[in-house]
């Protein structure tokens, strides 16, 4: 890995990055841990609210997603630009290309039309 990131970051000192890492990483086995350990506890009261509950324990649901009015704006966003692209019909074109390309030309226009 360290390789990888010499070759992202354009340089050879990496040290600080790679600690970064390796001190996330180890904080989130410890959290994980303490979620593994919890999981003996009685479920939250009412009380409490249910995105810091479904943030702390690691899941995520469907509900939450609909229910979170911060990911609400993202999640619509999502779905219209999928909407956009079945009815402008570029996914039929991305999909056909290559049969369409196969028939009208050579072998190596062909490999280009893979790429794209």
């Amino acid at each position: 890995m360290c390789l990888a990131l010499q070759f992202y970051r354009r340089t050879d000192d990496v040290s600080n990055d790679m600690e970064e890492m390796d001190t996330e990483f180890q904080q989130k086995a410890s959290v994980s841990k303490k979620n593994k350990g919890d999981m003996e506890k009685p479920p939250a009261t009412a009380g409490t609210d249910s995105n810091e509950a479904a943030h702390d324990s690691g899941s995520f649901t469907l509900a939450h997603l609909l229910l979170t009015a911060e990911l609400r704006r993202p999640l619509f966003v999502a779905c219209m630009l999928q909407v956009i692209q079945q009815f402008s019909g570029i996914n039929a074109v991305c999909v056909l290309s290559h049969f369409t390309f196969t028939r009208l030309l050579s072998c190596n226009v062909v490999c280009l039309s893979v790429c794209l």
